[in-house]
């Protein structure tokens, strides 16, 4: 981060400063009393369960240079640095991450969706990193703490900054397209997700479509030209801006078309624009990538990056773990798509699941969050989805999935083939006696059902199952009867015979 002042950042977020000097400076940003370096200026944010004033000796002790904070008196006595005070911590923090967005200037980028818009980022990222100097979010920092906390990454020569942003609720885009005021916005879809917030799907549109607010003319949006909605909103602008579309309709700017699996873990397709067709080959599982391409393609061409560049540099691109990454441990192949879950991309996975090959194949899903009154429906459709895929097994695990347990029941001819467990633990404990090599599987749910640790007791646990002789390698198969959640009969998945009640 470039070096600023106090008296700068105190003008900038409209502080007063309670000690130190106007001249005095600092490097980096924080808001995490324990990762907090020597010479940061430290914001003592407060939350619902925490408030980080309570920290501040701690932070002093860490070498901190200056403190931002909202109760003047909470500063350490013998702390030698600057104190700045403000009204509200965060509102400040936010103000200055616009500030320092407009004082270095870059190019900034601003990607949001119901679903894929991290997968959309990594590969914005991943081609623009390769060209020219370039800044974009991490992880999962797509809120109103995570994109300044971005923001202040930008060192003075960063060309290019790439933000994705979440919302769970009506204004929360808008309010980090005003501190990041994107020159280029990209909404990959709009979906489900957050639907209990909002009044119904036009509501969750409004929502993805905030990140337009501070387009000026000079400004690109650009969307899936696949979505009604978004396709309504290119058609019809809502501001002076230009809109471009990316999608498999004849009409798209960005066309994409024969979107096809090339091997396990990747696709491949073609792209058309402006009369011109290049053909690309992603190492990116899920047929949905072609979209997410696409439109990937679309906000690289308005950062000068060509079609022909764009697929010669995505053909190694890596990408965020836990988003339909394909393991491989002693004979069994495990699809973590662990980061997260919507109906959308519970599809788009197992269809995935369906194209690797492997002995037997095992869905192990679990709830999806946030999708107000029509949650029960949108599972039971999962798991409708599921039974007609043909998978050999799906598990289902915690209260939300069992509507998915109930809709692949009701669509199975065979029910016994569907099992449902109340949590991770007794998913593990069935698995390690029944996995064996050539089994492929599918772990995929919402970031709160913690499916990562199903991923890891896959991973780690094949060794000891197979020295126990549980996997058919070396010992006699395991006959276990299991009880589903209305206590009817189910056929033992390791045999197909019929087992008691328990």
């Amino acid at each position: 981060m470039k070096a600023l002042s106090i008296g700068e950042t105190a003008k900038a977020v409209g502080g007063r400063l309670l000690a130190g000097r106007d001249g005095d400076t600092y490097c980096g940003v924080s808001s995490d009393s324990r990762t907090v370096a020597r010479g940061n200026l430290f914001f003592a944010l407060r939350g619902k369960r925490f408030d980080a004033h309570d920290f501040l000796s701690q932070v002093a002790r860490r070498g901190c240079g200056a403190i931002v904070v909202s109760k003047p008196d909470a500063a350490p006595e013998d702390f030698g640095g600057a104190v700045i005070g403000v009204p509200d911590t965060l509102i400040a923090y936010q103000a200055l991450a616009a500030y320092y967005r407009r004082l270095i200037d870059p190019t900034t980028v601003g990607v949001t969706g119901s679903v894929g818009k991290t997968s959309l980022k990594d590969m914005i990222a991943f081609v623009c990193g390769a060209l020219r100097r370039t800044v974009w979010t991490d992880k999962n920092y797509n809120n109103h703490i995570g994109v300044p906390r971005t923001i202040f990454e930008m060192d003075e020569d960063t060309e290019v900054l790439i933000l994705e942003m979440g919302m769970s609720r009506q204004g929360e885009i808008e309010r980090l397209a005003e501190i990041a005021r994107p020159d280029v916005a990209v909404i990959s879809n709009v979906g489900v997700s957050h639907r209990e917030n909002f009044d119904g799907d036009d509501g969750i549109f409004r929502a993805k479509a905030e990140i337009t607010t501070f387009l000026d003319e000079d400004g690109v949006l650009v969307v899936n030209g696949d979505d009604p909605l978004l396709r309504a909103l290119a058609d019809a602008p809502t501001g002076p801006y230009r809109c471009v579309t990316a999608g498999t309709d004849l009409r798209c700017d960005f066309r994409v078309t024969e979107v096809k699996y090339a091997g396990e873990s990747g696709i491949a397709f073609q792209m058309t624009h402006g009369g011109e067709t290049v053909r690309f080959a992603l190492p990116a599982a899920g047929l949905h990538n072609g979209l997410n391409a696409a439109l990937a393609v679309a906000v690289l061409h308005e950062l000068g990056v060509g079609m022909d560049r764009a697929a010669e540099l995505l053909r190694s691109m890596t990408r965020t773990p836990h988003r339909l990454q394909l393991l491989e441990r002693d004979g069994i192949k495990i699809i973590d798509d662990s980061y997260n879950a919507g109906p959308a991309s519970m599809r788009s996975a197992l269809e995935y699941l369906t194209a690797v090959a492997g002995r037997r194949r095992i869905a192990v899903l679990a709830g999806m969050n946030e999708l107000g009154d029509r949650s029960p429906s949108l599972h039971a459709e999962v798991g409708r989805f599921a039974a007609a895929t043909g998978v050999n097994l799906l598990i289902t695990v915690g209260e939300k999935a069992r509507d998915i347990y109930l809709g692949a029941r009701e669509a199975c001819a065979c029910p016994g083939e569907t099992l449902h467990f109340a949590d991770n633990a007794a998913v593990i404990d069935f698995l390690a006696e029944w996995a064996k090599p050539g089994d492929v599987y599918l772990v995929k749910g919402s970031r709160a059902m913690r499916m990562e640790e199903i991923v890891g007791a896959l991973a780690e646990a094949r060794a000891s199952v197979c020295s126990r002789g549980l996997c058919g390698e070396g010992g006699k198969e395991r006959e276990r009867n299991v009880r589903a959640p209305d206590g009817a009969d189910v056929v033992c998945p390791v045999r197909g015979k019929r087992g008691g009640r328990g």
